[in-house]
């Protein structure tokens, strides 16, 4: 099973013999090849152009957090698919239509996962009923903006009617944090795919260099929303390392994809799989998407 690595302090880091090693008041070895990403938590912590390397041509993705230990930066493979160019092409010639369908596709997923994240967490059952409406009302492109209607009550309803989303709290620190390890892992799979993250199906942000992450990953976000309202009692103001080694772990929570239960990480990169198909063959009907399942204990 493929291993994230969490560097909580100012250890050094490098690669030795195919593993890399992490070195603090101990050394630790990790096989180079079982690594699927670093979280460095520390920003003392140094670490070698070769490890970077390593772990680069190996397909691991490397997060590093800021002084305020919340992920800033992401390092991925580059060159890592065998047609790059023709991927790259069919991103940029996406018919416009294929877009709003995906996008159609993509959002009723999420609300749909939104709605059972309510239903896992015993919430009003009319709230619910009313997301699992809007899901049925997404149009392509969702230009009547249903994902926004059932964000405002989704969240409401989750996390009371005072919350306010961006605002600086713990709820929104775990929220920003989980949302950055999925941004992550999605980047990840669409880079291992010859994808170019900034051409995005929705999302279009001048600056943004991971809009078609952004994009993919929105119906796992209802996940971390779901491990924020189980754990919000150990949510303090500001997280400690087992929280976030508790949101890190939701890559290795099962999801429903394709009807069969899978661990996240690999769903997300059979979701990125299928998106490759939908642009080959030009039919939205080839996007596979998760469902969220209920979490029955914390590991």
């Amino acid at each position: 099973m493929w291993r994230t690595v969490f560097v909580t302090k100012g250890e050094q880091i490098s690669v030795r013999d195919g593993s890399l090693a992490v070195k603090g008041e101990d050394e630790n070895l990790i096989p180079v090849e079982d690594i699927y990403s670093v979280i460095i938590e520390s920003i003392q912590t140094s670490v070698t152009v070769k490890a970077i390397n390593a772990l680069t041509e190996s397909g691991a993705a490397i997060v590093t957090c800021d002084d305020k230990h919340m992920p800033c930066s992401l390092t991925l493979p580059l060159n890592t698919h065998y047609r790059s160019y023709s991927v790259l092409k069919a991103q940029i010639e996406m018919p416009e239509e294929l877009k709003a369908a995906l996008w159609k596709k993509i959002i009723r997923a999420k609300i749909i996962n939104q709605a059972k994240v309510l239903a896992f967490s015993f919430r009003n059952i009319s709230v619910r009923d009313k997301l699992f409406e809007f899901a049925d009302e997404v149009t392509d492109g969702d230009v009547t903006n249903r994902e926004g209607l059932a964000a405002k009550m989704f969240f409401r309803e989750l996390y009371g009617s005072e919350f306010i989303r961006m605002a600086d709290d713990a709820i929104n620190s775990a929220l920003n944090y989980g949302y950055a390890i999925l941004r992550s892992a999605v980047s990840k799979s669409l880079v291992s795919y010859g994808f170019n993250c900034a051409l995005g199906i929705h999302h279009i942000g001048e600056f943004n260099p991971y809009n078609l992450s952004d994009d993919l990953m929105e119906p796992f976000r209802p996940l971390v929303d779901y491990w924020t309202d189980i754990n919000h009692l150990d949510l303090l103001d500001s997280l400690t390392l087992e929280n976030k080694r508790g949101l890190i772990n939701l890559l290795n929570r099962d999801v429903l994809f394709d009807k069969k239960k899978t661990k996240v990480r690999y769903a997300i990169d059979l979701m990125a799989k299928s998106l490759a198909s939908c642009i080959e063959k030009g039919g939205d009907e080839y996007l596979l998407l998760p469902e969220i399942i209920r979490i029955e204990s914390e590991d």
